[in-house]
């Protein structure tokens, strides 16, 4: 009793501060109430309203397809066929219409029709794994429901819907006893004729390339011997006949495969020279005039020669030389793509064709003769050589020679010079030499003088006379050389040694006249 008397007490105490906690408890909680019921409660949508804004957003198109996919949910596989069919029609890449197509395929059991469709609407990247599966699911029904034990049909079913086609039987790899020796040559020929080689640009320019440069292989293969035959005869200066299968007593045989040496003996300018003119390689008339000025510049200008230059100075530039010194060298394989370039100048048909032509019917039929000429005898004899190749004489005609190509009056502009030292005299040049330095006389005149520029030149076609139809024409200085003593001999009938006539010309005649035309200059 006493217990319920103490609660009774407590309970009838004043609690005005207990009062005023418990309203601002209820304030509080109505607010989170109201926060509560505003986050949890959405605006208030006009379903008509959004369903005008869809219907107004789906095409016709889209309406068909909804129309066919209702169809199939309720079973009416023929009906949705033809609806989806009327999609195809206008935009056969719809891969909801394809896949409507192959679930009434599927509802026939015709696992590889459905298949066939999944397979066309592979091709769309939002659909790509629904169509995978879809065909990989037929395929396994295939795969299960397939005849056992029974031939393939021919036709495939795939015809004119994928464009994979069968692979043809694998052709058995050849091997390489069954390739022609000339398949591959050795390291230095390939060098020439490969893809991208130092000819490539002959070669890769042919209609069927790899052909041509297998033809190319064939010839230089079948000939190698021949053509070390003939580097060696030419590089040896020797003049008698010899058999195109002797070998040269000493000489090195160049397969592609050995090691070049630094010091080997390589034909030098003008032994290159005396095969051009005796092969009848050089020419000259009404449509053409390929003098020897031409090939220097195809040799010096080939991508080896200048590789290999280089290879050895980085500062070399092939504008700052000579291209018509005698003593310039000419290494064998330089020789062999040097060969290559003449033949696609010289001769016609294809690449090969043409180093076939040049091969047979100039260096073989013509090369490693005996020359019985006088004039070529005289000139390559050691005592002449060495009256026209002194130091102080030589020197001095060269200065000649330069004067009057550099200050003729119209001198023609070749754009075929290799820098400013591809200097060569024409037959305007000569004969305003000879009549400024007085040559002529009864028993040397201009027709003469024509006649033997023509025969060192190889050039038919020019006219006696200071004449256009001459500037064409083409003496490099050692052929220069040649003419002065021609023109020695021309002048003098005696029976004295040509070296004699040469030495007395020169001396007396040439640089006394030549120094009166250029003071102070010789």
């Amino acid at each position: 009793k006493a217990l319920l008397k103490t609660m009774r007490k407590d309970n009838n105490t004043p609690k005005v501060a207990t009062a005023a906690a418990g309203e601002e408890e209820r304030a509080t909680v109505a607010a989170e109430a109201d926060d509560l019921q505003d986050f949890y409660t959405l605006d208030t949508v006009d379903f008509g309203k959004l369903k005008e804004e869809t219907a107004a957003k789906v095409t016709e198109e889209d309406q068909l397809v909804i129309e066919a996919i209702q169809m199939v949910q309720g079973h009416k596989f023929d009906v949705a066929r033809d609806v989806a069919e009327a999609v195809l029609i206008s935009n056969p890449s719809n891969a909801a219409a394809l896949h409507v197509n192959a679930s009434e395929c599927e509802s026939r059991q015709d696992w590889g029709e459905a298949a066939r469709f999944f397979l066309v609407g592979m091709g769309h990247n939002n659909t790509d794994a629904g169509m995978e599966h879809g065909f990989n699911t037929n395929i396994d029904m295939l795969r299960t429901n397939r005849q056992r034990f029974v031939e393939r049909a021919e036709n495939s079913k795939w015809d004119g819907v994928l464009t994979f086609k069968p692979r043809p039987p694998k052709q058995r790899t050849e091997n390489l006893e069954d390739k022609p020796p000339w398949w591959r040559l050795g390291e230095h020929y390939e060098e020439i004729v490969r893809e991208g080689g130092y000819a490539g640009d002959l070669i890769d320019s042919q209609a069927d390339a790899d052909q041509e440069r297998l033809e190319v292989r064939r010839i230089i293969f079948e000939n190698n011997d021949f053509l070390n035959s003939m580097y060696g005869y030419y590089r040896a200066d020797m003049n008698e006949d010899w058999g195109h299968e002797r070998k040269i007593p000493g000489q090195e045989i160049h397969n592609g495969r050995e090691e070049l040496e630094e010091g080997e003996d390589h034909l030098l300018m003008e032994g290159l020279w005396r095969i051009i003119k005796e092969c009848k390689i050089a020419c000259g008339d009404v449509k053409s005039k390929l003098p020897i000025a031409v090939f220097n510049r195809v040799h010096v200008q080939g991508k080896r020669r200048i590789a290999k230059l280089t290879e050895k100075n980085g500062d070399y530039n092939v504008l700052h030389h000579d291209p018509h010194s005698r003593l310039l060298p000419v290494p064998y394989y330089d020789f062999i793509e040097t060969l290559l370039r003449i033949s696609y100048i010289r001769c016609t048909g294809s690449l090969s064709e043409r180093f076939e032509d040049l091969v047979a019917k100039f260096l073989k039929e013509h090369g490693m003769k005996r020359q019985a000429e006088r004039f070529f005898l005289d000139f390559r004899s050691a005592a002449v050589q060495a009256v026209l190749h002194e130091h102080t004489v030589e020197a001095k005609l060269r200065k000649v020679f330069d004067y009057f190509v550099t200050t003729y009056k119209s001198s023609k502009l070749r754009t075929s010079v290799v820098g400013a030292h591809d200097l060569t005299m024409s037959l305007n040049h000569v004969l305003v030499m000879q009549e400024k330095m007085d040559m002529f006389d009864p028993s040397y005149n201009v027709k003469r003088c024509a006649e033997m520029f023509a025969k060192i030149v190889v050039d038919s076609d020019l006219l006696p006379q200071e004449h256009p139809n001459n500037a064409n024409s083409e003496m490099v200085f050692t052929e220069y050389l040649d003419f002065l003593m021609r023109t020695a001999r021309a002048k003098n009938s005696s029976k004295d040694a040509t070296a004699d006539v040469v030495k007395k010309f020169v001396g007396e005649e040439i640089i006394p006249k030549a120094a009166r035309l250029l003071p102070g200059k010789l």
